[in-house]
């Protein structure tokens, strides 16, 4: 048996020994092969044993644990799939966790970074652009961020959205992959005069920023509602904000989403409201039959939104190869194909294999504007994908986070390594959806696109909305307006 020790160097940095890193490397090889179903969607076979064998011999001397989880990072990444993710657990997720933090939130446009929020102690004014950190220009920062983590498909806007949110925030990930620091360098150039700026800033920790943040932000900190819309009688147009495809849980009642789309359609309907637009942007996803009840509205044939989905083996084949069972067989109704994977029959769990009827009495056959950016995911990305494939509607903004025509992220378990203090979290089930073959491995790609400008970040305005507003609307005859708007939130 493998004796198993965690060497340690004065800094108190893990050290992990060759046989740790390559044995947890085969582990999770045999994983991405047996058990994912979308590891080689964007790689060949060839390409992917060729950068196990290079990391092999990456590891083949004594590494410091953190600059192996980077190895795995750039592993995963290579996959391009949201729903597939490396982390850290144990002594060194908690050092992965712990480590100190840029002071700023960013905004990433054409390859080009700006400070959206200043919560280091010196006067830089937030929009003022960064140029370099510790002498690596900006966009070699992006790209090189971009070699570690991935969203859905191989576009790149979708992840240089999150680096500027709080879940992949660029203030945790550029100290991961440049090395934490308790010092940068940074030049900038200032927003409002121009001046280009060298300084030295310091790095803060977790509990430093946030405390920083809700203090000078408080206003931000309210949970938003999953669904809302209002109607503006006068200027003829409604507007509906989808935030997320699940209102408090997976396991809620399956009307949910249908009573509102109900209530929303028939005071669409009964104020002979002529244009609708749907607001998806920075919808992290959910259930994928909320965006198929939506749909419902929208198209006069039935429609079955996924055309199948497959799992690599049934609950004997997973058993054997993980160990544990996972009770696939009787909760998907798995049944073989011929080519050695699974389809699911059983429709209760995964309701995007039914079959959906128009809803006739209050559809809509007005102007259709869809608003989208990199912040569109999982069952929102599919939902984009979708109106595209079977509306005439316009879809506005920039290019999602999720697929158009795929999800991997129906059934996920978590791998442990054996040796090292790091895991992947991968998917199990993979779904193709009714969306052009040619399109289905690409996110979802908008008809006019429209981005915000560091001075739309800065002031607040939403140059995306604005011109769907001012460019897209079926122009009707004024109303008056006495009782010009309506909104309803959940």
């Amino acid at each position: 048996m493998l004796c198993i020790t965690l060497g340690r160097t004065q800094s108190s940095s893990i050290v992990y020994q060759p046989e740790q890193m390559q044995g947890d490397l085969n582990i999770y090889k045999t994983i991405l092969t047996k058990a994912h179903p979308g590891t080689f969607t964007h790689q060949t076979t060839e390409e992917f044993n060729a950068m196990i064998n290079d990391m092999m011999l990456q590891t083949s001397k004594p590494m410091s644990a953190k600059a192996f989880y980077k190895i795995l990072l750039k592993l995963i990444a290579k996959i391009h799939d949201g729903h597939t993710q490396a982390y850290t657990f144990g002594k060194l997720g908690s050092i992965i966790n712990n480590q100190q933090r840029l002071p700023f939130q960013v905004y990433i446009k054409d390859e080009r970074i700006y400070i959206l929020k200043n919560l280091s102690q010196q006067k830089i004014t937030e929009g003022s652009e960064i140029l370099s950190i510790d002498n690596n220009l900006s966009n070699k920062i992006v790209f090189e961020i971009l070699t570690y983590y991935s969203s859905d498909g191989e576009s790149h806007n979708g992840m240089m959205h999150w680096l500027g949110g709080p879940y992949k925030s660029f203030n945790r990930i550029y100290p991961e992959i440049f090395n934490e620091k308790t010092t940068y360098d940074l030049v900038y150039r200032d927003y409002k005069t121009r001046e280009i700026t060298k300084t030295t800033i310091k790095s803060i920790s977790k509990e430093v920023y946030s405390t920083r943040a809700s203090k000078k932000y408080k206003s931000e900190t309210s949970p938003q509602k999953a669904f809302m819309y209002r109607i503006n009688t006068e200027e003829n147009y409604a507007y509906m904000k989808i935030s997320r495809f699940f209102k408090d849980s997976y396991e809620e009642e399956e009307d949910t989403y249908p009573i509102f789309y109900k209530q929303c359609f028939k005071e669409i309907h009964d104020k002979n409201i002529k244009n609708l637009i749907i607001d998806l942007r920075n919808n992290g996803g959910g259930k994928a039959s909320n965006a198929a009840y939506l749909l419902q509205y929208f198209v006069d044939k039935p429609f079955t939104p996924a055309q199948e989905i497959t799992t690599l083996g049934n609950d004997e084949y997973f058993s054997h190869l993980l160990g544990d069972t996972l009770d696939l067989d009787t909760s998907f109704g798995l049944k073989p194909k011929k080519d050695g994977t699974y389809r699911v029959t059983n429709h209760g769990l995964l309701r995007d294999l039914m079959t959906y009827s128009p809803i006739e009495d209050y559809s809509f056959n007005g102007k259709l504007i869809v608003l989208i950016n990199g912040g569109t995911s999982s069952a929102a990305g599919i939902a984009a994908g979708l109106l595209q494939e079977y509306t005439d509607a316009d879809l506005v903004g920039t290019e999602t986070y999720g697929y158009a025509g795929i999800s991997n992220g129906v059934r996920q378990i978590s791998v442990k390594g054996k040796y090292t203090e790091t895991a992947i979290y991968l998917p199990l089930l993979h779904a193709k959806y009714d969306v052009h073959e040619h399109i289905q491995k690409r996110s979802v790609v908008p008809d006019y696109h429209i981005s915000h400008s560091i001075k739309d970040k800065i002031e607040k305005n939403d140059a995306i909305f604005e011109f769907a507003l001012i460019n897209l609307l079926k122009v009707t005859q004024k109303i008056p307006r006495q009782d010009t708007t309506i909104k309803t939130e959940h």
